[in-house]
């Protein structure tokens, strides 16, 4: 039977134009890739060296088993990342998300529904979400528009308002809604993924964004200081031992986003069992 190392062996003898560099190049002595590569002239039954002397030389048809080898090795290896990403998924379930907060909550979701897997969660933009979903990427994702393409399901998810965590004494606390630029030039602790929000941010340059990477870190600083934060309808209950702020919906209209849950048809059956 013949072995995928013969053919690696065939090819090094191929790159390195002699049998005794390729033994060196392999950690083989010549006899032992002499042997080798005999073995597999056998179990093929054709010649695929010519021998002159003291030295043995790819013939043509030697050339054309070194060429099919390499793509038989080339196959081997995608067999063995295809067969890695479909394990992958098996036990994994990647999800992408144009917002952070939203993602959240569909993660701890399909973590309680489906314990026995790893839920992974990427943000992205819309287009690029809609591709990897197409492309096997991501087996949900959650956009801000409906997305109506052939075999590709889509269902409202939820929505989402914007707010400022204001503490008590802030002059602006008081009001029923405010516009973000009225903060003026303070300091105000955020996530470092903005999300469909990156445009409200930008709109808003004089603000000090104080970013933390850690959600954890984050909320910690939000129980520690006075300062201003982010909030909205679906991360309140994240800081709920915050009892020094006032949520203050933001007017922007930046600051509403309806998010959609989409998956492909052949995942019809969790996206019905998410909305």
């Amino acid at each position: 039977m013949i072995e995928l190392v013969q053919l690696q062996q065939l090819i090094a003898v191929s790159e390195h134009g002699t049998i005794s560099t390729a033994a060196d190049s392999l950690h083989l002595s010549q006899p032992a890739l002499t042997r080798s590569l005999q073995r597999l002239e056998k179990e093929l039954g054709v010649a695929l060296f010519d021998r002159k002397r003291n030295r043995a030389v790819l013939n043509r048809v030697g050339e054309m088993a070194v060429a099919r080898a390499k793509g038989i090795l080339d196959s081997v290896d995608e067999l063995a990342v295809e067969l890695r990403a479909y394990e992958a998924r098996l036990s994994t379930i990647v999800i992408g998300s144009c917002g952070p907060a939203c993602m959240w909550d569909l993660a701890a979701e399909l973590g309680e529904r489906y314990p026995e897997k790893t839920i992974a969660s990427e943000l992205g933009e819309n287009d690029a979400l809609i591709k990897g979903l197409e492309r096997g990427r991501y087996r949900l994702i959650l956009t801000e528009r409906p997305v109506e393409k052939p075999g590709i399901l889509c269902r409202k998810y939820n929505e989402e308002q914007l707010c400022v965590a204001l503490p008590p004494e802030h002059p602006l606390s008081g009001r029923a809604s405010i516009r973000l630029a009225e903060l003026g030039e303070e300091s105000i602790l955020s996530y470092k993924d903005f999300g469909v929000w990156q445009r409200l941010v930008d709109k808003n340059p004089k603000l000090h964004y104080l970013v933390q990477s850690d959600r954890g870190v984050l909320a910690e600083l939000v129980r520690a200081s006075s300062l201003p934060c982010f909030s909205s309808n679906l991360t309140v209950f994240r800081f709920r031992t915050a009892v020094n702020r006032v949520r203050v919906p933001l007017a922007d209209e930046e600051a509403f986003a309806t998010f959609y849950l989409c998956a492909r048809e052949t995942d019809r059956t969790l996206l019905q069992q998410l909305c």
